[in-house]
């Protein structure tokens, strides 16, 4: 060893050494080193090899070669017992071999990584131990054209320039490791997420794929679901098309040889035997199925992996991945198994509303008997009316309510999104608990936190005392945040964390309080919109959204305003005292073709006005309707709102009030007192006359 060389290895260390603290990509560190061994030792190619955990496989790190293997062949773990690579592990040393002698000694069927090396011209490979921690965690391997004499001095030098490459090897694989479990856990998290919020089929399972792709590169997910029949309950394929994108697929489009009988009974066997398929595993299941063996000649299919969801009595579920490129590998099957809990859960739950959504349609037939029970049996309270519109909402009403599911309504204002919620409530197994109303719109923004969580003593100026926030009070039973899309987004971030972890601290408290609480939440806003505008937090928006409710407005359900109309009026009429009135033909078409820009809450309004100022044997809509269209509420202008809507009527109200207590001298009760002269019982008139604030001199 010449000076000049015994200066660069120095330098070479040196340069290992820095450039393990500051290159972070491995690919850049280990391609810099490669040239710079150059410098000192005559190589062809190198390559880094390291050992798994348990030391049963051996798998290519790194590779800076001047020729090409076979495809997949570098990618491709390699069991250790009974490879060529078997003997060095015992061996500490830095050792030469020649390729030519070991294929003699063993025969050339015996290694065949060496047979292909020799093939390729390569006669000399030398290894050197990578050690951390006293464990020898791979090696560096130097191939070469030409077989050369390794001197002492050479294999000492070889040893001290491997010291710094296995630290870098060392420190790059527990990068890679974790780098690989927070990749695992973001994909967890986004599968849960499209489970939880996706409620399509097929749209669901397409995540699923997209995700799984991201850490186990696939060409094909198939979904089976066999009942105890053998016969098919689910069988979904997914396929990556010409642009790489998942798209569903039948088995009659995508096979030619194989019929789809003999696919869904091999199918059957291979979810039976759950594991990796690659290699000489995968060409004897290709043998043994002609499914698979067309799908690897067809679609040059190379590996494959079964894994199986549930296996329960009557009913038995799996799923394979198949895939053209990279061998499968038992790490992909720990990764993929990392979502099937969570994936055979919301099957069977899909499997379970199927069925129940089957049952249902057998037993109720018809759409209008399904209305009629749903109202009658389900008891839906105030939410009246037959329209399609509305009977979609009622099922989807009876369907969630059973559940602990988290409910978003949507709707625009005065559609009722409260009557909903309270009837998602009384038919829940929460309906014996209290449900708390929460309207995060009129709370303010210094007040709201301790209002949800509640607060300590002192925990805040004017905390006088320990107070209970609405959650805990809420406990056992289900909160309704109405108008949730009005959070400040500070309030966002610690509402998603009680959504999630179900657990809560009052302002100015250490204590976790545990809850358990459903959550039901309403909005008129458009809540999507909102999140890419980024005024909602997307990650709270799906929390909330895992079973939205559409409230169709007024205007999109004209057959049920003769029925609200109605009711309307026998509500009011015996609430103020006053007769029950018919509505003639001619103002019921008038109602059912207004716009009702405040829906059924605006409606409401209508009709008691009319029950008020009315006095014949029919309600009178013509000063009501007349004053409307007078007053541009008829067609509201675009910042008209719902406030100034019932601003408008109480005023109305207070006129007419005033009015009759005038004529009648001041006098509520008694002969030609206000309260005959409107046809209200006088504690009913009383009681308007506080509510609305008239003075005591008028009566």
């Amino acid at each position: 060893m010449t000076s000049d060389t015994r200066l660069e290895s120095i330098r070479l260390m040196q340069y290992i050494s820095d450039a393990v603290g500051t290159l972070r990509d491995p690919r850049e560190l280990f391609h810099a080193l490669a040239d710079k061994l150059r410098l000192i030792f005559e190589f062809d190619s190198a390559v880094i090899v390291t050992l798994d955990r348990d030391r049963r496989h051996v798998s290519v790190f790194f590779e800076m070669l001047r020729f090409e293997l076979p495809r997949g062949l570098t990618r491709e773990k390699r069991l250790i017992a009974g490879s060529w690579f078997e003997p060095f592990l015992a061996d500490p040393a830095v050792t030469s071999f020649n390729i030519e002698a070991e294929l003699r000694e063993h025969g050339d069927e015996a290694f065949p990584v060496l047979k292909i090396l020799y093939g390729l011209g390569m006669r000399q490979i030398v290894l050197s131990p990578l050690r951390s921690g006293g464990r020898v965690i791979g090696f560096l391997n130097f191939v070469s054209r030409e077989e050369s004499v390794w001197s002492r001095a050479d294999r000492e030098l070889l040893e001290g320039v491997s010291s710094p490459i296995a630290m870098a090897v060392s420190n790059a694989m527990a990068y890679e490791e974790l780098r690989q479990s927070e990749a695992q856990t973001a994909m967890q998290l986004a599968v849960n997420n499209a489970l939880m919020t996706i409620r399509d089929r097929r749209k669901m399972l397409l995540a699923v794929c997209e995700q799984i792709n991201k850490l186990v590169p696939s060409t094909f997910l198939g979904i089976r679901v066999f009942g105890d029949d053998g016969r098919p309950r689910l069988f979904d394929n997914f396929m990556q098309d010409e642009h790489h994108r998942f798209v569903p697929v039948s088995v009659e489009e995508r096979l030619e040889a194989v019929e789809p009988e003999v696919a869904v009974r091999e199918s059957l066997e291979l979810i039976a035997r759950p594991g990796v398929f690659s290699g000489e595993a995968f060409s004897r299941l290709a043998e043994e199925y002609s499914l698979v063996a067309e799908v690897r000649d067809r679609y040059r299919i190379g590996t494959i992996m079964s894994a199986q969801l549930w296996d329960l009595p009557g009913s038995r579920a799996g799923v394979i991945i198949s895939g053209s490129e990279s061998p499968f590998g038992e790490e992909d099957l720990a990764t993929v198994g990392l979502i099937l809990p969570q994936l055979s859960l919301a099957l069977q739950n899909w499997l379970a509303f199927e069925e129940i959504d089957k049952l249902r349609r057998k037993l109720e037939g018809e759409r209008t008997y399904l209305v009629e029970e749903i109202s009658a049996a389900h008891n839906f309270e105030e939410i009246i009316g037959q329209s399609a519109a509305l009977s979609a909402v009622q099922r989807r009403v009876s369907q969630v309510a059973p559940t602990d599911a988290t409910v978003l309504i949507e709707g625009e204002t005065g559609t009722g999104k409260e009557l909903f919620a309270r009837a998602i409530h009384n038919l829940s197994p929460r309906r014996r608990s209290v449900l708390v109303k929460v309207n995060c719109a009129a709370l303010p923004a210094t007040l709201i936190e301790s209002e949800l969580f509640g607060h300590e003593k002192g925990s805040f100026t004017g905390a006088g005392a320990r107070r209970i926030g609405k959650f805990e009070l809420a406990d056992g039973g289900t909160i309704f945040l109405d108008e949730v899309g009005e959070l400040p987004p500070e309030m966002q971030a610690k509402m998603l964390r009680v959504l999630q972890e179900r657990e809560l601290e009052r302002v100015g408290g250490g204590r976790v309080i545990p809850v358990d609480v459903r959550v039901i939440a309403a909005t008129n806003r458009d809540l999507r919109r909102e999140v890419r505008e980024g005024r909602f937090r997307e990650d709270l928006y799906f929390r909330l959204n895992a079973f939205p409710i559409a409230i169709p407005p007024l205007r999109e359900r004209h057959g049920d305003i003769p029925m609200l109309a109605v009711h309307f009026a026998r509500k009011f009429a015996r609430e103020f005292g006053r007769p029950e009135r018919a509505i003639r033909e001619v103002d019921m078409q008038e109602l059912a073709l207004r716009p009702w820009k405040g829906n059924v809450r605006e409606l409401a309004h209508v009709v008691e006005q009319s029950v008020i100022v009315s006095e014949g044997s029919f309600l009178d809509f013509s000063a009501v309707l007349t004053h409307l269209a007078a007053s541009g509420i008829d067609v509201p202008r675009e910042q008209q709102t719902m406030e100034a809507f019932e601003d408008e009527v109480r005023r109305m109200e207070r006129r007419l009030i005033l009015d009759v207590l005038r004529s009648a001298g001041g006098r509520v009760s008694g002969k030609g007192g206000a309260a005959e002269r409107l046809g209200m019982h006088p504690k009913t008139l009383y009681s308007r006359i506080d509510k609305l604030g008239i003075r005591k001199q008028h009566s």
